[in-house]
């Protein structure tokens, strides 16, 4: 019996120690589509409706939850050019600081929050190369404002970047939309199916290889010399798109 009750606890500790954490709250975009966390968000206009983005809080507690969202971080901008909306609009926003400013925005349990049209919308080309990047984080706070700290299965933050670049590449293709970018030594690859991708110098020769996963992919450039370079994305052996970019 000592023993049945021994492995008993060891097993409810073991799913304890492995058990999942549940997001107080999640981001959807207007279409009710969930973001992921530390999500980015790729941009490559600077112009309404394109680098505008709306989004909703849901709530998934049985509490009613008050919200904030800081601007982490931003590069490539001094902050002036990014118009953003959460309970209230600031048209440029400062690193470190919260938003809304005096207030916070509640959120009933189950729902999103009511006030309409809050986004993100860069208008800021920044220097016409370096890309221009935000990380907003959004936090629960109680009543006097002081933020709500995550317990070890409750996450109480949330965080969302936005991406802006000119050379952003966007190409739907019978409906399938492929973006890719460059980012110092990286090629940025997201792609709605599993691809796969051959990078060409000028001359025809194979530089590399590379499967494309459904999703974010990181592709390292480093060993990669040329300037100039084909991209070929193939899906079951048939070529989809062959695109000429230049490695910065």
């Amino acid at each position: 019996m000592k023993k049945s009750i021994l492995l008993l606890i060891t097993l409810i500790n073991y799913s304890n120690l492995f058990s999942q954490v549940e997001n107080a709250f999640i981001l959807e975009n207007s279409q009710g589509s969930v973001l992921s966390d530390n999500e980015i968000l790729e941009f490559n206009s600077v112009e309404y409706d394109d680098a505008s983005y709306n989004f909703y809080v849901r709530n998934l507690t049985s509490d009613e939850i008050l919200l904030k969202a800081e601007v982490v971080s931003f590069t490539g901008t001094d902050g002036t050019g990014m118009e953003f909306c959460f309970g209230e609009c600031y048209f440029g926003v400062i690193e470190g600081y919260s938003y809304p400013l005096a207030a916070s925005v509640s959120v009933q349990p189950g729902q999103t929050q009511t006030s309409n049209g809050d986004h993100f919308f860069n208008q800021d080309p920044g220097d016409g190369s370096t890309p221009v990047e935000y990380t907003f984080r959004f936090y629960m706070v109680d009543q006097n404002g002081v933020e709500v700290a995550s317990q070890a299965e409750l996450q109480t933050d949330f965080s969302i970047n936005y991406y802006y670049s000119a050379s952003l590449g966007l190409n739907n293709l019978d409906g399938l939309r492929i973006i890719y970018f460059t980012r110092g030594n990286k090629l940025i690859i997201n792609s709605q199916l599993n691809l796969s991708l051959k990078i060409y110098d000028l001359s025809g020769r194979i530089l590399s290889e590379n499967s494309i996963m459904s999703g974010y992919n990181s592709i390292d450039l480093m060993k990669i010399s040329e300037k100039h370079v084909i991209l070929t994305f193939e899906l079951e052996g048939s070529q989809i798109i062959s695109k000429k970019i230049l490695i910065p």
